[in-house]
């Protein structure tokens, strides 16, 4: 092989190591920090304020964004303070209200959508056909898997694999992905469909009697503040413990929830975002990963239940394989 070979062979492979070196330099930018975060609040206070402040903390600690993160409120919100460009920016629409507005005139950059249920996010993106493009309009949804909340009914009652349900009308999508979860988990659910507020005592009454536990769904119709304390009230009095979705639940009276909290729901946020690449191209829809149990000690004596303390709940809860859904 000739001088000249050899230095050619040699100039290919540096070359080619170069190539090798800035391909890799630019897959490491295509994760870049935003340049603004806005949110907006469906109204001030509680839940709503509680993420923001712990977002706002957790981002401005891990230096995401490059400038501040800007907060605005629903009542207050104008068009033009967003801006008309959508590069490198991203907006998290926190609440219903938020996120219907946001469905119903999109802003020119991404939308995440928190603090919001499964159902009422997949009814809203497909109402203002939003749900073509998930990975610009997206969530995290404050409802667990549902094998997740079974999990914790048959952790705290084992043996007792009757659960039931109440279910309006308009949530009926609902019981797909429930009925694979129960199989799954070998228990069996029973459904009563409440389609007023006249039949709801009735159905819950029938359903109570052919059932071990009640499970609480994020269904508006049904779990309301007019309805939940005669729902909380008459499953107390026939000893059927209700399993909430929140910690209010708890405190009211159910004898055990699984929920993330607001500053959960901000700790993922805050761990998705730095790892978008530029445009915010957001990932799918998704299920909470951080997730508490609480227990209502008092209601577990009252109906002599003996139930495990919270913190060995959640961690055979979060020892559990979960089906994606």
């Amino acid at each position: 092989m000739s001088w000249h070979s050899v230095s050619q062979r040699r100039y290919a492979v540096k070359l080619l190591g170069l190539l090798l070196s800035l391909s890799g330099l630019l897959y490491v930018q295509t994760a870049v920090a935003l340049d603004n975060i806005y949110i907006l609040l469906s109204e001030e206070g509680s839940a709503y304020t509680e993420f923001a402040v712990q977002l706002n903390n957790l981002l401005t600690q891990a230096g995401t964004t490059k400038n501040a993160v800007k907060v605005f409120n629903l009542a207050n919100y104008k068009s033009e303070d967003l801006p008309r460009t959508a590069n490198n920016h991203l907006l998290i629409a926190v609440g219903t209200p938020a996120m219907t507005a946001m469905a119903q005139k999109p802003p020119a950059m991404a939308v995440l959508n928190v603090l919001v249920s499964r159902d009422s996010f997949q009814k809203i993106a497909r109402q203002y056909n939003r749900h073509q493009d998930p990975h610009h309009f997206s969530a995290i949804y404050f409802d667990q898997p549902w094998q997740r909340q079974l999990n914790l009914v048959r952790t705290v009652l084992p043996g007792r694999n009757r659960i039931g349900i109440l279910l309006s009308k308009d949530a009926s999508d609902m019981m797909a992905g429930l009925q694979t979860a129960s199989k799954d988990l070998d228990l069996q659910i029973n459904v009563e469909t409440v389609n007023d507020d006249s039949e709801l005592l009735p159905a819950l009454r029938r359903l109570l009697n052919n059932s071990d536990s009640l499970l609480a769904l994020p269904d508006a119709s049904i779990y309301n503040r007019n309805n939940i304390p005669s729902i909380l009230l008459t499953s107390y009095r026939q000893k059927v413990p209700l399993f909430g979705f929140s910690a209010a639940y708890v405190k009211a009276g159910a004898l055990a929830a699984v929920f993330s909290s607001p500053a959960q729901i901000a700790q993922q946020v805050a761990d998705i975002i730095p790892n978008l690449p530029n445009h915010a191209y957001l990932p799918s829809p998704q299920y909470p990963r951080h997730f508490s149990v609480n227990i209502n000690s008092q209601v577990s004596r009252s109906l002599s239940i003996d139930v495990e303390d919270e913190a060995t709940l959640t961690r055979k809860l979060r020892s559990t394989l979960e089906r994606v859904q």
